[in-house]
């Protein structure tokens, strides 16, 4: 531990704190009332990090390697900045859309070629994560099934069940309207957190176990749709059958003929539980996965947004769309609003900051990131296809903890340097 560089220190140190973060945060944050706690954990640590690593690079007197995906990134960083400067907006706006917007990218300069100073396997950072992972869900599950979210009261959470205000408490839970059914969030945010949260779980356990027992896959892997679906987040649902459905049809044959039984042993479990879903919840599936109010409201929203996308197709600059933008204004005046500004889409918010030409960059990025990561890992794979479909309908990134998360093992994978494994 003596020998063990800095940089590998505060690696560990996010891998383990992160799945802990939220009810960290509300301690420190809402109890002691020390402000701006959660930006100390998170990307003040970036920060660190990659000061850290070009100190790496300077003492062992080497220059990064770099390639078109990182030539691309740096001009999707320099663009923004720019057109945020062209339209004489703020240093608040930048820093508030670097936060949100392209902080995972920094997360992946730093991993990507950081990974030859990083004195730790790609493995053992799994194992770390999944210990904290599990210990965090199991305590997640009693919260849920056996003292119930009323407890988190006495952790500072919010009384006020799904009335989520910015800059204010967490609920202790979210429910579906009209059904009185709880929505699954644990100590988390939100049930969209959660579902971020354990689709990272999932991959981690399916590539930490990949050459083991292969029903202990198996059964996770049910457990874990069976925790996604009490989430009860429709983007969660269709990123998740999304990417399964891509991930079986890119490697069907070699699925079927090495694990034929199991296939057809999930495939008629989920055909079973869906059938006792529905006649448990068959009065309340309208509520549960249709949302009249709510769907209509997440497509008159991207509709506004695509409309000032035609009105400004060059650009609107960092910043100018939420979370980021009622970080900017005072939550007074944009509470007001939000149905203005609110695109509830990542992918529409980056059309209208960005405009056309640079949304396509941001398209290329990912297709270059996609490509490798298949090449790599399919599980990792499969998490990220579900991560791009979600963001079609909600802003998934802006749970910044949970995505520094994930691409810290996204980038190691996609290491300039040889992974050890």
């Amino acid at each position: 531990m003596k020998n063990t560089n800095l940089f590998t220190l505060l690696t560990k140190f996010l891998v383990i704190i992160l799945p802990f973060y939220v009810i960290i945060k509300i301690f420190f944050e809402v109890k002691l009332w020390v402000p701006f706690f959660g930006f100390f954990i998170k990307e003040l640590v970036v920060v660190v990090l990659f000061f850290c690593l070009t100190f790496q690079y300077f003492k062992a007197k080497k220059i990064p390697k770099f390639e078109l995906l990182d030539y691309l990134i740096f001009w999707y960083f320099a663009y923004w900045i720019i057109i945020t400067l062209v339209n004489w907006l703020s240093f608040e706006y930048i820093f508030y859309g670097w936060r949100y917007d392209f902080i995972f990218l920094v997360v992946f300069l730093v991993y990507r070629h950081g990974r030859e100073f990083l004195q730790t396997s790609f493995s053992h950072l799994i194992k770390l994560f999944l210990a904290s992972a599990s210990t965090s869900l199991i305590i997640w599950l009693l919260v849920k099934f056996i003292t119930w979210e009323e407890i988190l009261k006495y952790f500072w959470y919010s009384i006020y069940v799904a009335d989520w205000q910015f800059k204010w408490w967490i609920p202790i839970y979210h429910g579906v309207e009209a059904s009185w059914i709880r929505r699954f969030q644990g100590l988390l945010d939100s049930p969209n957190a959660m579902w971020f949260f354990l689709l990272i779980y999932a991959w981690a356990f399916m590539y930490y176990f990949r050459k083991k027992i292969e029903y202990h896959i198996v059964l996770v892997f049910i457990w874990i749709f069976i925790l996604i679906l009490i989430t009860y987040s429709r983007s969660a649902l269709l990123g998740f059958f999304v990417a399964t459905g891509w991930l079986i049809a890119l490697n069907f044959k070699y699925i079927f003929k090495k694990y034929k039984k199991e296939t057809i042993a999930t495939l008629l479990f989920l055909f079973i539980f869906s059938w006792f879903f529905y006649l448990l919840f068959q009065d309340k599936i309208h509520n549960i996965f249709i949302r009249t109010w709510s769907t209509t409201s997440h497509f008159d929203r991207m509709e506004i947004w695509i409309e000032k996308f035609l009105e400004q197709p060059f650009w609107y600059g960092l910043a100018t769309s939420w979370p980021w933008f009622r970080s900017v204004y005072d939550w007074e005046i944009t509470k007001e609003i939000e149905h203005d500004f609110i695109p509830e889409s990542w992918f529409v918010q980056q059309l209208v900051e960005w405009g056309f030409i640079y949304f396509t960059l941001f398209i290329l990025i990912f297709t270059i990131i996609l490509l490798q990561t298949y090449k790599k890992s399919k599980p990792i794979f499969w998490s990220l296809i579900a991560i791009i479909i979600m963001n079609v309908l909600l802003h998934t990134f802006e749970a910044t903890y949970l995505s520094i998360l994930f691409f810290i093992f996204l980038w190691l994978l996609n290491s300039t340097y040889s992974l050890k494994k």
